[in-house]
């Protein structure tokens, strides 16, 4: 921690050294001063001022993430400190904060669409990539929640939680919103999007409000037999939602999302392992068929509030729905095999699909009333069955079609299903105006089943065998704060978060260095922080320090020719995160954002993962930041004109564990968007262009590439791309 302290005290006399001037410039202009806008999470499940909350969280607004023509998470999420992803093609993303990363097949960080958790709580579902994405057209506001949030959410919150808030309906009065945009990529094809959305009050008590969109993303990966762009994909969906408020202290909110995600390949060029540089030449694959994914996401919730006497019952309940196909080439691995068997030149495909269906009921009571203690007492279930399937088979080499008597070379099939029932508590205690004590805790217990199948001429005699487990946690947060004037927040938290186990399904024969299951793995957190609003509100700043323990790291190995989940190793992470943001007179902010996170393995993990002490976890840049300015000014009576942009830097990272290639480096890289808009009344049109100086970032860097000529998987980032943009509001 010493390193730490004396990054925190460089950090200190920096600011320290620019205050005069800025106070100089706030003094200048303070008749054009103004305080920025109060921002109100939900953080706690309950609404709270940002500053009281005393834990580290982040905010995007509605307003910043149209400023950034954000589409996807790769727009937006690297703008916040020690945050961070790997994506290979669309609709497969890994979050990450707070360096809490190992590439297991459960996710490290919880997702929530309004009061619904989305995604799989087990290992057995790739609940780690296969994260909703949402078109962020119609949301209220992204909370990026750092560090565990065990007590409040459960399952899967080890280095934290992102939450989409969305925008409710209302009765107040009608509205109405659209936006269209076109883009040109470098080297790629065209993309666009149009987006809509309207609020219809239906009286006094009843409100609808539903959006649309359609998004057609633009390819920019050819592949070396002449097909060009074949990477693109689109992605269109909408949301809706119904509110019924009889009285002023009851109300019925319906909501239901829905996307389909349709991409036809992924977003990397086949690399030499040796030195990261490309095979075929820049932005180049080469495969032997195309590399589908297809997703639809359905997700369903009631949620009904009773304001009584003293507090508030809250009933949240949620269904959820993912059917998946993938198509990979597996030709790389299987070709030389089958080619030799065959006497012809083949290759291999793989086919795959993940069904998922998850309930889950949320009974909360949230005390209500200006006293000192303020307290919040629930009981969660979640119920979730998942099916994946997977077939290989044998495919021309020539023409890429399906080798006649190779169609079901191996066919592999693993049902599970999850159980989980939780009970929570947290309570706020206020000594005084200035000191608050928050403390709260959980207890989770769940219980899983699978069935696993395997069958074709690869595969051996036709066999299935089944696994259970059963597994408890018990998670807690301690978070004493103090205030010692109106506008700032010192504050200090321990808590611990952690991801369920589960069983392994093994054949009876399997040997018995093979685990029968996995058990959960836990992170405990230590931070302190402070938040502050200066020079008359027109400044914000949010800094902290963290220290995470993290044991039991649940790893996917390969153990006796069998994939299994593991249980290895120690690590830790810690680090130092910053964010600002000043408006010095209105219609101009300036933000900005760092963080350095030294996340490393302390103790070896599972041996056939080849991770050692002292190895950094994968795909975390100790050193990030984000520096952003948007200014806003009138040019007539009529006519309003904007201007802004980002820069963004994203350290060095390790790619993941590999016994075999080791992990390897990929470079720091910077990204620079800009945008220029004029507004008339209602009507916004916006030229803008993202990775303005056309940089090259890994964003994964994999095993083989299913390239027949061999080499890896090296994804990447966008390419520069230009585009125009028109916004509509009634």
């Amino acid at each position: 921690m010493l390193h730490l302290s004396r990054m925190l005290l460089a950090s200190s006399a920096a600011i320290a050294l620019t205050l005069p001037a800025v106070a100089q410039a706030a003094e200048g202009g303070a008749e054009d001063a103004f305080e920025l806008e109060e921002i109100i999470v939900t953080a706690q499940k309950r609404e709270q001022r940002l500053l009281d909350v005393p834990q580290s969280v982040s905010v995007l607004s509605s307003k910043a993430l149209a400023a950034a023509q954000a589409e996807r998470f790769d727009d937006y999420l690297t703008r916040l400190p020690s945050a961070t992803f790997t994506t290979t093609q669309s609709g497969q993303t890994r979050l990450i904060l707070r360096g809490i990363n190992a590439g297991g097949v459960g996710a490290t960080v919880a997702t929530y669409v309004d009061e619904t958790p989305y995604g799989s709580a087990t290992g057995l579902a790739n609940g780690a990539i296969l994260t909703p994405d949402l078109d962020p057209f119609d949301v209220a506001r992204v909370e990026v929640l750092r560090g565990p949030q065990g007590t409040l959410y459960g399952a899967n919150s080890l280095g934290g939680l992102v939450k989409f808030v969305t925008v409710k309906p209302s009765t107040e009065g009608f509205e109405a919103a659209a936006k269209g945009n076109v883009e040109s990529m470098k080297g790629g094809d065209t993309g666009y999007a149009l987006r809509g959305a309207v609020n219809v009050p239906l009286g006094e008590k009843l409100a609808l409000r539903a959006s649309a969109f359609h998004r057609k993303d633009a390819g920019f990966i050819d592949d070396v037999n002449g097909n060009e762009h074949v990477n693109s994909g689109t992605m269109e969906g909408g949301r809706a939602s119904l509110l019924f408020k009889p009285t002023d202290n009851f109300s019925v909110l319906l909501s239901a999302n829905l996307q389909d995600l349709k991409s036809n390949g992924d977003n990397s060029f086949d690399a030499d392992p040796a030195t990261n540089l490309p095979l075929f030449g820049e932005l180049m694959q080469s495969r032997l068929l195309s590399q589908n994914n297809d997703i639809k996401y359905r997700i369903y919730n009631g949620t009904v509030e009773w304001d009584l006497e003293g507090f508030t019952l809250t009933s949240a309940t949620s269904y959820g729905k993912l059917d998946q196909t993938q198509t990979d080439d597996f030709s790389s691995l299987y070709g030389p095999i089958l080619t030799a068997v065959f006497g012809t030149p083949l290759g291999a495909g793989l086919d795959a699909t993940m069904g998922q269906k998850r309930f889950t009921q949320e009974f909360r009571v949230d005390s209500t009333g200006d006293g000192p203690l303020q307290w919040t007492v629930g009981g969660y279930y979640s119920e979730e069955e998942n099916a994946l399937g997977q077939v290989l088979y044998g495919i021309d080499a020539g023409t890429g079609e399906v080798f006649t008597g190779l169609e079901e070379l191996i066919l592999v099939g693993l049902d599970s299903d999850y159980k989980e029932y939780a009970g929570f508590a947290s309570a706020t205690y206020s000594f005084s105006e200035k000191l608050d004590l928050t403390v709260g805790a959980r207890y989770s217990s769940n219980d899983q089943t699978n069935l696993q199948s395997t069958a074709g001429p690869l595969a051996g005699p036709a066999t299935s065998f089944d696994g259970d487990s059963s597994d408890t946690a018990f998670t807690f947060s301690v978070a004493p704060s103090f205030k010692p004037n109106e506008t700032t927040t010192l504050y200090a938290r321990v808590a611990r978060g952690y991801r369920p186990g589960g069983p392994n399904a093994l054949p009876p024969t399997a040997p018995t260095s093979v685990p029968r299951d996995f058990a959960p793995d836990y992170t405990t957190n230590y931070e302190a922080g402070v938040k502050a609003e200066l020079l008359e509100r027109t400044l914000a700043v949010d800094a902290s320090l963290f220290y995470i323990d993290w044991t039991d790291i649940q790893v996917l190995v390969q153990v006796d020719n069998f994939g299994v989940n593991s249980n290895g190793g120690k690590a830790k992470s810690q680090g130092a995160e910053f964010s600002a943001t000043y408006s010095p007179v209105e219609g101009l902010t300036f933000t900005g954002s760092a963080s350095y996170v030294d996340a490393k393995l302390t103790e070896d993990a599972d041996p056939l993962t080849g991770a050692l002490d002292g190895d950094r976890l994968p795909y975390v840049p100790k050193f990030s930041s984000s520096i952003g300015a948007e200014y806003e000014w009138p040019l007539s009576d009529t006519l309003t004109g904007s201007v802004g942009g980002t820069w963004r830097h994203t350290g060095a990272r390790e790619s993941g564990f590999d016994s075999t290639l080791g992990q390897r480096t990929m470079p720091s890289y910077e990204l620079v968007d800009l945008h220029a808009g004029i507004a008339f009344e209602n009507i916004t049109l916006e030229a803008y262009v993202r990775n303005l100086t056309d940089a090259r970032g890994f964003t994964a860097l994999g095993g083989p590439s299913g390239a027949p000529m061999g080499g890896i998987a090296a994804s990447i980032i966008r390419p520069r791309a230009f585009g125009l943009s028109l916004s509509l509001q009634y």
